[in-house]
């Protein structure tokens, strides 16, 4: 966005949900517009870039709308399950998203300053799971370094992201931990937090993170873990694998999509309903 304004393009950054607070202090937010896709007037744009987003359905959770016959869309991603929705479809192996986006950047010549530079890192730091997912490699590490050079900030990037959670959310961690089940084959846990509990909780849709990273890859003799939570009208299904499993088929099974140790999905039917579907998916691919 910032280098699309300092071309003189008008651009304007929607996103259907709340930005998570650990993000807030970032430049730009304020500028972001929460809002349902379906009530955008999209005739006054020509251009839709979507970044990181490996299927149509995860742009919003609500119906997407249909786009005017002008408008072309430029889907950036590096997710192996990515759909190639786009008009034109830029999807890479790295590491992250930023990796890709700053390898244009640097194509096209364009400054990278200390405030895109920070921006960048962050997108890379967060996404590679502070350097651990295996599509991290020594051109992550390479970027990376040119972008600290460049003013990116590493300490406060590990104090925002992963030292700065919301009382409410180490709540929700201990029900996910508190309702985790073993799975009879022993090969995965789940956990299902209900929409009663987020309310008794008194927690936002932003307030829930961090728990499938942590929590759902780390059980010994495991091969994957999924966190379930019934919240805004919708199940949101979280997989991480502790290795080798390809958890991203189960995903793009129930309609969603990611990487091989880390994928996600979204189901609109009940609680009870999802987590019987989820278990029946999940189960017949260890059986394969």
């Amino acid at each position: 966005d910032l280098f699309l304004r300092s071309l003189g393009k008008k651009t304007k950054i929607i996103s259907y949900s709340k930005i998570p607070k650990n993000f807030l202090y970032l430049p730009g937010m304020a500028d972001v517009e929460i809002a349902n896709f379906a009530k955008i007037n999209l005739a006054e744009f020509d251009l839709f870039i979507t970044l990181d987003i490996a299927q149509e359905t995860m742009i919003t959770k609500s119906e997407f709308p249909k786009l005017p016959e002008r408008m072309k869309v430029v889907n950036i991603d590096h997710h192996i399950s990515d759909t190639n929705f786009g008009d034109i479809n830029l999807i890479t192996e790295a590491g992250s998203t930023c990796e890709t986006v700053y390898d244009l950047l640097k194509e096209w010549q364009a400054d990278i300053d200390k405030q895109t530079a920070k921006l960048l890192f962050l997108g890379i730091f967060t996404d590679t799971g502070c350097f651990q997912y295996p599509n991290t490699n020594e051109k992550t590490f390479s970027i990376a370094m040119d972008l600290l050079a460049k003013g990116a900030d590493l300490n406060e990037t590990v104090l925002t992201q992963f030292r700065s959670y919301n009382f409410k959310t180490l709540k929700y961690w201990g029900r996910v931990l508190a309702n985790m089940r073993m799975d009879e084959s022993k090969k995965f846990v789940w956990s299902v937090v209900t929409a009663d509990e987020i309310k008794e909780l008194e927690i936002e849709s932003g307030d829930i993170e961090g728990a499938a990273s942590l929590f759902a890859p780390v059980t010994l003799g495991t091969e994957f873990g999924i966190i379930l939570d019934e919240n805004e009208g919708f199940i949101k299904g979280s997989i991480r694998s502790r290795a080798g499993f390809d958890v991203a088929k189960v995903a793009v099974e129930l309609g969603g999509g990611g990487h091989k140790l880390a994928a996600g999905f979204s189901l609109r039917m009940g609680l009870e309903e999802a987590e019987k579907l989820v278990l029946e998916v999940a189960r017949k691919y260890i059986r394969t």
